[in-house]
Order: structure tokens, then sequence, then C-alpha cells
């Protein structure tokens, strides 16, 4: 027997309906907002990106029910995904126009419903998504001060609509690491601790939510993991609800990134290789440009095939100079042409943006020349999670070996190789021995630092801890600083009530 949740206005909560009680809600209101079997079967067909079908369902929906504010909501998730997943400029400048009309619809809807500032939240957050995938950073400070706004207001009207908390739980969560200028033009507030209470709120009932049960998972996962550094607990969240088994790639892609950065790049593999990829899917390049960097981790020779269907097919801005830069490598290390591998040194420089860290870091490490293939085996071995492996390519040449711009990086493999495999006292020498030998240019001193940080926090060796942290925060380095500065500050957070 089919369940629906039917938005409630009037009590201002959500009620769980059996049969096919569809019509239970006020009747005197034109234009409401109802969640029905159609709306979740919509959903569902959205996030498996069957957007076309989806275009057309929204449609016959509208004229079956065109009361229904729902479709308008559901509509901006479509908006959403394209946009997310093809970054396609044309299709952005359309967008916008669509999302005041959305919003515009959205609020002719029954004010006295919950989901009637919620929906407009919803909308505002993911164009602030959008937005920062187009480097207009403004207009996603604004939406997100609005959608905050709204949220806020939307929990003191209907304290016992606990959806609000789905989105408010990240915002919170992520409110005191945010960039300065973000916190300033947004007004957000709150702390790891509100968000983390607010999203397991959701978790512990989570079948009382269809229509968000994947978002909910997915906040609590990313909030687990990069927010909280339970990165145990977050993996076996992904594992109790099988997320890898999943038909929608949104959810492949979170099960599988989170799987490889918990050190089973093997599982993360077989979780793309076995995706499901039907006939009407919007593309999601971005999966294959993962399974090949993934496969390169683990030095296969077919990974530069997954790589170049990325780079060929998708017309976006982001991860195509790391694409061009795992090709160079994979070049150096298996190839045979060093035309090929020029060419795409070459493309690093001209094609895509430099938006993103792993696309300035790959600019930043091409200037340098060819790398040490030694280094670099090493290097990918341990992003896959080779740590032993990896450790034993290094410990194959005496460190004297090693050409003076060569040392802070061989140190710098030792040592995260040891603190993968909790050889914790060597780690922290390495560590240590980078930051000596840095001259702020690279990375390594920037991580180091971040690094021996999680490693005294650990020891529960706050002070230390807050110190390495915050030498993180004086080093600038070209590339991945932004996203190194941003875990500091995440970590500062975290240690303020222990310390």
């Amino acid at each position: 027997m089919v369940c629906f949740l039917v938005i409630s206005g009037l009590f201002g909560h959500s009620t769980i309906l059996k049969g096919d009680d569809i019509g239970s809600f006020d009747p005197s209101k034109k234009l409401y907002f109802q969640i029905n079997k159609h709306v979740l079967d919509i959903q569902k067909k959205t996030l498996n990106l069957q957007i076309k079908e989806v275009a057309k369902l929204l449609h016959e929906r509208r004229l079956a029910e065109p009361g229904n504010k729902m479709y308008d909501f559901l509509e901006s998730y479509t908006w959403f995904f394209t946009l997310f997943i093809q970054e396609e400029q044309t299709q952005y400048e359309r967008a916008s126009k669509r999302k005041k009309t959305l919003l515009d619809n959205i609020k002719k809807g029954d004010p006295s419903s919950p989901y009637y500032r919620f929906c407009q939240a919803e909308i505002l957050l993911q164009w602030a998504t959008i937005h920062l995938k187009f480097n207009e950073k403004t207009r996603a400070a604004y939406d997100v001060y609005e959608a905050y706004q709204l949220l806020e207001e939307n929990t003191k009207l209907f304290p016992h609509f606990h959806e609000n908390y789905k989105s408010l739980s990240i915002i919170h969560a992520l409110a005191q690491s945010l960039p300065v200028w973000v916190q300033k033009l947004s007004g957000v507030k709150g702390s790891v601790s509100q968000g983390t209470k607010e999203i397991e709120t959701l978790v512990n009932h989570i079948h009382q939510y269809p229509l968000f049960k994947d978002e909910i998972l997915a906040i609590y996962i990313y909030i687990l993991f990069y927010t909280k550094q339970e990165k145990e607990l977050a993996y076996q969240v992904i594992q109790k609800y099988k997320l890898q088994e999943s038909q929608s790639p949104l959810l492949i892609f979170l099960a599988a990134t989170i799987t490889q950065k918990y050190g089973k790049n093997n599982d993360a593999i077989k979780i793309l290789e076995g995706r499901n990829q039907s006939a009407g899917q919007l593309p999601f390049l971005y999966l294959d440009f993962l399974l090949g960097k993934y496969k390169l981790y683990r030095l296969d020779k077919d990974a530069d095939t997954h790589i170049l269907k990325f780079v060929t097919g998708f017309k976006g801005r982001h991860y195509i100079k790391e694409a061009f830069q795992k090709l160079y490598w994979y070049e150096i290390l298996f190839g045979s042409s060093q035309k090929k591998a020029s060419y795409y040194k070459q493309q690093i420089a001209k094609a895509g943006k430099s938006l993103i860290d792993e696309d300035g870091q790959a600019v930043t490490e091409t200037r340098d020349g060819p790398p040490n293939t030694l280094l670099l085996k090493a290097r990918l071995l341990h992003d896959g999670g080779y740590y032993t492996r990896s450790l034993e390519e290094l410990k194959s040449v005496p460190s004297d070996r090693f050409k003076p711009e060569e040392k802070e990086e061989y140190h710098y493999r030792m040592a995260k190789n040891s603190d993968a495999l909790m050889l914790n006292d060597e780690a922290i020498i390495h560590y240590k021995k980078v930051m000596s030998l840095s001259s702020g240019v690279k990375y390594y001193a920037c991580s180091s630092a971040l690094s021996l940080g999680h490693l005294y926090e650990k020891q529960q060796n706050f002070i230390l801890a807050k110190q390495y942290y915050n030498e993180c925060l004086v080093l600038h380095p070209e590339g991945y600083s932004t996203s190194l500065h941003q875990k500091a500050k995440t970590a500062l957070v975290r240690i303020e009530f222990k310390n």
C-alpha cells in the first residue's frame, strides 16, 4: 500500500497518510504544496538523472494538478543537476531567468504551509551552489543569506517541521569555517555540534522524509567525513544504506568518493565500474574521470581511456586541467609518445579554468618540469590508499639520491604514508622535516602543518594542534591553500571546546 506524505499548512507539520487519500489538504487553497506518489516518482527519476523524462512528467502533472506548487520546486532540481554536472554557460544564462519564474510561482502558493518558505529557500541554496560553480561569489552569498533567513523564519513559524534542518544543518555545521566574506554577507551563524545534532534528528527518523531521504543521508555523510573527521562512521553509513548499489549516479558519486578517500580504492573502482548507465540519463562524465583517476592510483595501464572520455566529452570548466595533468602523468609512466606527453602538458595551461584548487595545482606543478617518476609513483599509490606499496617505492632509493629540490617532496611522501599506516612518530619527524626544508611555494608545508595538527589533536595535545593549524593558515601556497585553510579553520572550531 502506497504511503503519501501530505503537507498540512494548517498544523505546521507533516502527516503520514495511508492508501489513496491524496485529498487531505485544505480544499479552499487553490494553490498548495502536496507530496504524493507522482512527486516522489519524479524526484526519484530526477536523482537518477532522467532529466528529459522528468520534463515530460512535470508537464503532465502540471496539467493534472495545476495548483500543486511542488512541481515548480521539482523543476528547480532538474536545472540544478544539469548545471552542476554539465557547467555550460549558455544553459546557465537561460536557467537564471527560469529561476526567478519558479520562485515567483512558489510565492503564489499557500503561505500558511511550511513548504512555502522552505521551497523558496531550497531553490536559493541550489542556486548559490550553481553561482559558485560559475564564479559568481557575491550572487551566491546573497542567495545563501536569503535562504538562511527564510529557513530561520520557517523554523520559528513551524517548529515541528523538521525538514527545515535538512539544509540548516549543513549551514550551521560550516558556519564558523566559512570564508569571512561569506559570513559577513550571509549573516550565517552556527556550530559543528549544532549542525550535527540537527541532521542526526532527521537521520534517526529517515523514513518519515521520503522526498529528502537521499539528501539527508548525503549531508550527514558529508558532515561526518569532512567536518567532524569521523571517516569510519561516514563509511559505515554508506554501507548501512547500501548507497554503493544505488541506481542514482549522484549517490554513486558520493559512495565512490567517500569509499576512495577512506582508503578503499579497489572498492571505489568496483562501484564506478558497476554503476547504472541507462539510456536517457544526463551524461555524468566526471564519473569517468574519477574511474580513470582511481585506476591511475592503482597504476592500471587502461586508466587513460576513462580520463580521455571525460576531456573529449565534457564542455564545462572544472577539473579539466587536473584531468590533462593525470593524462600527462600517465604518459610519463606508461606512454611511449613524447608528442602526446607534450600535448597534454600544453593543455594543462590552455584548457579549462583555474577556479578550484585541483586545477590551480595542476598548473603550478607543471611549471616545474617533469616529475621524478619514483616520487610520482609513490604519490599515486598513496592517493589510492596503497600505503605499504608507496612506502616500499620510496625506500627503494636512498634519500641522498634525490636532488635538493626533490627532498621536500620525498619527506612529504614518507610522512603521508607513515601517517596513514599509523606510524605516528615517523610521520611527525618527516612532517617537521618538510616544514624545515620548505620555501612556502609548494603545498607540502601547508599540508604538513595541517596533518601535524590532526596528529596532535588525536593525541589530545590541543595546544600543539592549535599551533600547527594556525601555521597552516599562515602559509599560502599557490593551488591547494583554499581547501587546506578551510580544513584548518574547521579543525580550530572543532577543538575550541576541547582545549
